[in-house]
């Protein structure tokens, strides 16, 4: 009776296994080849480990703006009625709380109420959509209470790091846990310490093409994309590097310096988060999911003010953005970048690490994934099915299990909008009209097809335009427009975007150090 019994839980144990650690890693403005292991020549070792030990999801679409793509990502719901029904939505930090996970939240929340009523037992960050990243600001948060221990060498990538180290030391063996990491960088403001700025200061003087087109034979000779692929045809809103000053190219020079050290200051920091992983012998049980939440940001209307300062990019209390140059060579090959729901857009290279539960380790997968599937997959990995989401698990796909998705991918941001269909692709910019892409011949959006195939843009638009009634609830379109909106400016590439006029370096601040 006794050894029965012995045998009986020895058995109830193996087939119970403690369910998997689950961890999302949310890069914030990070362009799609930016990491080394899409192309980029940012130093990014920890990402790269994480790709080549895990796969990549070489065409994972977010929803081209931070709070919306959160927004699906954490209800699983188009964003539309996502954001319209949130407080009324289960969160996945929810549902995996009352799946007795411990759960936490580093980082930035950009979205409705308090994460502490959202299902997570600890919330570290701030609640709104951006911060100084020296400096904090009045929003952050500790759990429930203000925060604003900001000493002399605080830096946001690092504090949040430590946090996320914390939680993961703090949680019980027995007890899984899910960790929402949400850093900042390189979101603007741009503004990294100075030494790691020096390290790339010069290394972007020949230009946004020149990087643009280093990174696509890269990505090339990876097999993320095929040796014949062409890059689109170079931006009519965007002049040519050749034509700028050498006042012009050296601020260009600084504000991508300053970028691609936020990215390694994050790299440094993911590493710091899997080391501590495998020293609590959690690691192999443990899934870890990082995305990009959106792609580059092109917008750079405070130069003028920030400038008459005397504030440099890199500086504390400073807010330059990446600007269309820079965002340009960020976003390669993709057109178009943060707001816009072409590729450079929506694009994440996305990553899933996961030690012996996904396969053959390094290969890429290219099916269409995207920000609502998030939710049904983790529950999936946690043991619970989710069925009633328009998202859907990609665990058999990690699995080499066969995957496919049955249905169109819907965006819209402003008066920028898309529908994924099949091999087809309608896509408008900045209410300029529908574009028609072959997505299976033409995946980097190159040759219009609009023309050439009314039915199909007929048929596409009117699916799309379906979709807006019922996630909306609303019997028509009425889009903010990009072209009267003080915030965003048109940014097409092919006649309907502001033209980029880069801000030039002053003589007086020439010489200075910025950083801290």
């Amino acid at each position: 009776m006794i050894i029965a019994t012995l045998l009986f839980a020895s058995f109830a144990k193996a087939a119970s296994p403690t369910p998997p650690n689950l961890v999302i890693i949310l890069a914030d403005d990070m362009g799609y080849s930016d990491p080394g292991c899409y192309g980029g020549e940012i130093s990014t070792p920890s990402i790269d480990k994480l790709a080549d030990q895990g796969v990549r999801l070489t065409r994972f679409r977010n929803c081209g703006m931070c709070v919306i793509s959160r927004t699906s990502m954490l209800t699983g719901e188009w964003w539309p009625r996502g954001q319209r029904e949130f407080e009324k939505t289960p969160l996945v930090s929810e549902k995996l709380h009352e799946r007795g996970y411990a759960t936490a939240l580093i980082g930035k929340w950009h979205l409705q109420g308090d994460p502490m009523d959202r299902g997570f037992d600890h919330f570290f960050g701030f609640l709104g959509g951006f911060s100084d990243h020296f400096a904090g600001s009045p929003d952050y948060r500790l759990d429930r209470k203000p925060f604003t221990d900001f000493g002399k060498d605080y830096y946001s990538s690092d504090a949040f790091t430590d946090r996320a180290i914390d939680f993961v030391k703090g949680v019980p063996e027995d007890k899984p846990f899910f960790l929402y990491l949400s850093y900042q960088a390189p979101h603007n403001p741009l503004e990294a310490p100075a030494a790691d700025i020096k390290k790339y200061r010069g290394k972007y003087g020949n230009g946004w093409q020149a990087v643009r087109e280093a990174r696509f034979e890269r990505q090339k000779k990876m097999g993320i994309f095929p040796p014949d692929a062409k890059l689109p045809p170079y931006p009519d809103n965007l002049p040519d590097w050749n034509s700028l000053t050498p006042e012009q190219k050296n601020l260009e020079d600084l504000r991508m310096s300053v970028f691609a050290a936020m990215v390694t200051r994050m790299d440094t920091g993911i590493g710091r988060v899997m080391e501590a992983l495998e020293r609590s012998g959690r690691a192999d049980n443990t899934m870890v999911l990082f995305m990009s939440d959106n792609g580059a940001d092109p917008f750079s209307s405070l130069d003028p003010m920030l400038l008459k300062r005397g504030k440099l990019p890199g500086d504390p209390r400073s807010n330059y953005q990446l600007g269309i140059g820079a965002a340009y060579a960020s976003v390669s090959p993709w057109r178009l970048y943060k707001i816009s729901q072409h590729g450079g857009g929506i694009t994440t290279g996305g990553i899933v690490w996961w030690p012996g539960k996904i396969g053959k380790a390094g290969r890429l997968e290219a099916a269409p994934l995207h920000m609502i599937d998030v939710l049904p997959t983790l529950m999936d990995a946690a043991g619970t099915a989710v069925e009633d989401l328009p998202g859907k698990s990609f665990l058999p796909l990690l699995r080499g299990k066969a995957w496919e998705r049955k249905g169109p991918l819907y965006f819209q941001y402003m008066d920028n909008r898309a529908v994924r269909d099949g091999p087809w692709t309608l896509a408008e910019v900045d209410g300029n009209g529908w574009e028609l892409f072959h997505s299976d011949r033409d995946p980097l959006e190159i040759r219009d097809l609009a023309k050439e195939q009314p039915d199909e843009v007929k048929r596409l638009g009117g699916e799309w335009l379906d979709w807006w009634k019922q996630e909306n609830a609303s019997k028509g379109y009425q889009p903010k427009s990009t072209r009267t909106g003080p915030d965003y400016k048109p940014q097409g590439d092919r006649g309907s975007g502001v033209e980029y006029v880069p801000s030039a370096m002053p003589e007086e601040l020439k010489g200075r150090t910025p950083g801290r």
